[in-house]
């Protein structure tokens, strides 16, 4: 799989030109205020860079990355409402690469969740999808899993109403209003959502409600220490506000989890696009790599790639991270 394969160019340029214009639209006038690390709590916090905006601080007790001062959780909801990046991608965007990454995403994603939860002997009878979209992910499990009980929590309408054509049940409304469903799942699950959270910690602890005790919760997200994030930095094409402000560490990661009261955390790092995210930043400039010598060689050789790629999933150095905790 290649970058281009679920991002083409012209489509992400434009979603991030969006952001950007949203960012100085949305939040001109909205207060902000420090936060401790979202991830461990920690108040020892180094300021790294500012970006539309919107500052980034890493912590120095975790190593996460994350967006501070932030404005009102209220001033994101109204973005999310309103903005035309939102609307842009819910639109535009995913429907345009909905079926490509249906092959290249989420089948391989249902593969690989069947398999954790077979080895963690974990029979799935009800599963949440926190964010479920157009119901793609909720598809493809109910083919190799008929018999499983499906809750699709969808606050976008034209999202939820995908779903619901698809014959899912669907609460249409964010995870935090929802009532009704604590301790309903043998497994909830949440794919890309918490890089957008106000509070991961607060989040996860949402998740974990729905999870019934010995049940578990599973989430993928974007990991700060990833090669595209450790090379690119600021210049990440995917650090962009105020769609994602939360970039946790591996340790933050395992911190988050256990604050939320989840145990037997496991986390890895399966990413298959680092090494070209990064050939496709330099391709796009060249100065970017200026002076890194191992990056441009680890990019000269398409065998090397590959290798290093696969380095850096074995040694959960990928930024593309799954993390899963068993609630008590």
């Amino acid at each position: 799989m290649k970058e281009t394969d679920i991002r083409p160019e012209h489509l992400h340029r434009r979603y991030l030109e969006l952001c950007a214009e949203d960012a100085e639209t949305c939040f001109s006038s909205a207060g902000r205020t420090d936060l401790p690390c979202v991830a461990c709590g920690s108040s020892e916090t180094q300021h790294e860079f500012t970006k539309s905006g919107f500052a980034y601080a890493r912590c120095a007790a975790c190593g996460t990355l994350y967006q501070t001062p932030r404005p009102t959780i209220e001033a994101f909801e109204r973005f999310y409402r309103n903005s035309e990046s939102s609307r842009f991608w819910a639109e535009e965007f995913f429907p345009a690469v909905a079926e490509r990454r249906r092959g290249s995403i989420f089948r391989p994603r249902v593969e690989r969740l069947a398999r954790m939860c077979a080895e963690k002997s974990v029979l799935v009878e009800r599963l949440v999808d926190v964010g479920a979209g157009f119901g793609i992910f909720l598809e493809e499990w109910r083919n190799v899993s008929p018999g499983t009980e499906l809750l699709a929590i969808e606050p976008s309408g034209l999202l939820a109403n995908a779903c619901r054509a698809k014959g899912f049940r669907v609460v249409e409304d964010i995870v935090e209003n929802v009532r009704g469903y604590d301790g309903f799942a043998d497994l909830v699950v949440c794919f890309e959502v918490l890089e957008h959270v106000w509070d991961p910690v607060a989040f996860l602890k949402i998740l974990a409600r729905l999870a019934r005790p010995g049940g578990f919760v599973c989430i993928t997200t974007l990991g700060i220490d990833g090669f595209d994030f450790a090379t690119l930095w600021e210049r990440s094409a995917s650090i962009f506000p105020p769609h994602h402000i939360n970039f946790l560490s591996v340790a933050g990661f395992a911190t988050a989890f256990a604050r939320a009261g989840l145990e037997d955390v496991a986390i890895t790092t399966p990413g298959q696009l680092d090494v070209d995210i990064v050939r496709n930043a330099f391709a796009r400039d060249p100065a970017i790599l200026s002076g890194n010598r191992f990056a441009q060689q680890v990019l000269r050789d398409e065998a090397t790639s590959r290798a290093f790629q696969q380095f850096l999933v074995e040694n959960r150095l990928s930024s593309h991270v799954w993390t899963m905790g068993r609630k008590p």
